[in-house]
């Protein structure tokens, strides 16, 4: 049996049993008396159940909100007037123009590293062994910006590489980059025409075209279901873990809840902040979705109703088998306990009838 840590007390299933067995049925059990069960006394018996072979799982069921997630704003070294902004709500995707400032463009283009040097073909910053001669420019942002002039399709005639290493193809690359889209052809770029990001972003906030350029607040393009939680509750919401997601309207949504983190809510209180990633296309004017989650607490386990189980006056439980006019008395052993159902292990197969204890 597959089994998850949970304890069951053997008077907490006598109680929900609610029976209790009688001396001569003790008999029948005693292990110095009667090493097998034998059939035991002739009762009058009450409704029986079958024993089923499945998994023991509860349902339960969470409030989440449809959001982009928080907001967070990107900084550039461009300055001037803000000649042309996209409308919040807009998604940006690589290679696409974030801003117009001074009729110049701001592109934005993937990439883990933010844009925190200029990248050109000489490293000014660094000499070689004789601390005479400027070096070429190395590093991932380089790899970062030969990436996006190769998805771009500037490849400098079939020369450029992904190496990490600013040299005269990647110069002629960027020029020809540059040239293509209206910006000054300079071979060499910083993030007053480019800003790296992990992914694809939204416009969040909408500066007045006219306004001075300060910087621009972004989300996550894409809609996220988010749960939020007790620090009990979140475990019910494993990482990895498989739900439902209920929009207000359309068909449910298979899940997977993809990360967790404690936050602050809106109120002050400190919550577990779970994010579901959503297979098919998420609504983002959804608002509000309900997020249904099985707990599977025992896989592939034989059970029986909580009711079935008779609590042995020697310590542990049994089950009752019809068999004829008469009935046995059957020795389990009890694993967990879900819902009114008890998993149990002995010489019971699927399918056998007990009886429920009147």
């Amino acid at each position: 049996m597959k089994r998850r840590t949970l304890f069951t007390s053997a008077a907490a299933i006598a109680v929900l049993a609610g029976a209790a067995i009688t001396t001569s049925a003790t008999d029948v059990l005693s292990s110095s008396a009667q090493p097998e069960p034998e059939p035991a006394l002739v009762v009058a018996a009450g409704d029986t159940a079958a024993v089923r072979r499945g998994d023991l799982s509860s349902e339960r069921e969470f409030r989440a909100t449809v959001s982009f997630g928080d907001s967070w704003t990107i900084t550039t070294a461009a300055t001037g007037t803000i000649t042309q902004q996209n409308p919040v709500g807009t998604t940006v995707d690589f290679g696409e123009s974030l801003v117009r400032v001074d009729d110049k463009p701001l592109f934005l283009a993937r990439g883990a590293m933010p844009m925190f040097r200029e990248l050109s073909k000489v490293d000014t910053s660094a000499r070689d062994a004789n601390g005479k001669r400027p070096k070429l420019l190395t590093g991932p942002d380089v790899s970062q910006l030969q990436r996006f002039l190769l998805e771009g399709g500037f490849h400098a005639g079939e020369r450029l590489e992904v190496d990490g290493t600013f040299g005269a193809v990647t110069e002629v690359a960027v020029e020809a980059w540059q040239e293509s889209v209206g910006l000054a052809v300079t071979g060499r770029v910083d993030n007053a025409q480019l800003v790296f990001a992990s992914e694809p972003v939204r416009i969040a906030a909408e500066s007045r075209v006219g306004a001075a350029f300060d910087s621009i607040v972004v989300t996550s393009a894409d809609p996220a279901v988010l749960i939020d939680t007790s620090n009990r509750d979140r475990a019910a919401l494993p990482i990895g873990g498989e739900v439902m997601v209920a929009l207000p309207e359309g068909t449910p949504l298979s899940g997977t809840v993809s990360s967790q983190e404690q936050t602050t809510a809106s109120d002050g209180t400190t919550v577990w902040r779970t994010t579901v990633a959503v297979d098919g296309e998420l609504p983002g004017s959804a608002g509000v979705a309900t997020v249904n989650v099985t707990d599977v607490v025992a896989s592939d386990v034989l059970f029986v109703p909580v009711g079935a189980l008779l609590a042995l006056a020697e310590g542990g439980f049994a089950v009752e088998v019809p068999s004829g006019a008469t009935t046995t008395l059957v020795k389990v052993d009890v694993g967990e306990v879900l819902e009114g159902q008890a998993e149990i292990a002995g010489d019971v197969s699927e399918g056998d009838e007990v009886v429920i204890a009147t």
